[in-house]
């Protein structure tokens, strides 16, 4: 099957290259060298309204066609892929509130994901579980009107900077996938801590740690759906989140790809650009 963007999909797809090709590759080497996190880019990409890509009107965002989201996660990867993930973290962050989140709880953290006031991401893997959710050990224990979290999350992005997590956890370990909960998790409510900060051969532009918890806090009403239903939640979250990660890889070749034929066309070896050859 044939499939062409809409007329104003095109628009915005050229609109967010003009800003990558304009204000995000000329800070790409120095953001990977660095290796800190871009907060100028983050404050540009907040004032377009990127992260409002994956929010409903109703809830403080700009739309809830996937596609625009996925279209600002390739034209950014295309110049920078540390950037990309600015958007690209927030919006898997932001998928299980919008999936499985109360009218009050989507009401609440909707505008202010939308406006880049809390940075958000999705707490799902673990030292011991990664693919394997059942192996998962953090647990959230009731206690009158809160949980108690106490565990690890590993290879959490954006860790060190975090504000808001979606956090999985066992409430009743017994049950395998089936005793996962999700949910909201604050930092200045729940004192989570941030532990070792893993140095990376790329993509160093977007922090990536661990998160210990140990007896934070969260408030009840902060349970994402029910208990029980955090690995549904997680994975749906998930199938939203893939085509964003397809959309970066196409980013990343295209813009690599440009590159090359860039340079094939300025490399002059005996007395021709090497893109003349017939083995380029």
């Amino acid at each position: 099957m044939y499939y062409q963007l809409t007329e104003e999909q095109k628009r915005f797809k050229e609109s967010v290259r003009r800003l990558a090709d304009e204000r995000v590759e000329p800070r790409a080497k120095e953001i990977d060298q660095k290796g800190e996190f871009a907060w100028d880019i983050f404050e540009l990409f907040k004032k377009q309204g990127y992260f409002g890509l994956c929010i409903p009107e109703a809830y403080g965002g700009q739309t809830s066609e996937h596609i625009y989201v996925c279209i600002a996660i390739e034209e950014v990867a295309r110049v920078c892929v540390s950037s990309s993930l600015i958007i690209q973290v927030q919006a898997l962050g932001t998928f299980p509130i919008m999936i499985a989140g109360s009218e009050d709880q989507k009401r609440k953290y909707g505008p202010l994901l939308s406006r880049g006031e809390r940075i958000i991401n999705f707490g799902l893997t673990e030292p011991e579980a990664g693919s394997d959710a059942s192996m998962m050990t953090t647990k959230a224990e009731l206690r009158k009107d809160r949980y108690l979290l106490n565990g690890t999350k590993h290879f959490m992005s954006n860790g060190p900077i975090v504000t808001t997590m979606v956090v999985f956890a066992m409430t009743d370990p017994s049950k395998g996938t089936r005793g996962i909960s999700a949910f909201i998790v604050e930092k200045e409510v729940a004192k989570f801590m941030v532990g070792k900060v893993e140095s990376k051969m790329g993509i160093r532009g977007a922090p990536t740690s661990e998160i210990l918890f140990q007896d934070c806090p969260v408030p009840k009403e902060n349970l994402l759906g029910e208990e029980g239903k955090g690995f549904r939640i997680a994975m749906a979250a998930l199938d939203y989140g893939r085509p964003t990660i397809a959309a970066q890889a196409v980013g990343l070749a295209q813009g690599a790809l440009e590159k090359a034929i860039r340079y094939s066309k300025e490399r002059i070896q005996f007395g021709k650009p090497i893109s003349e050859f017939q083995g380029i």
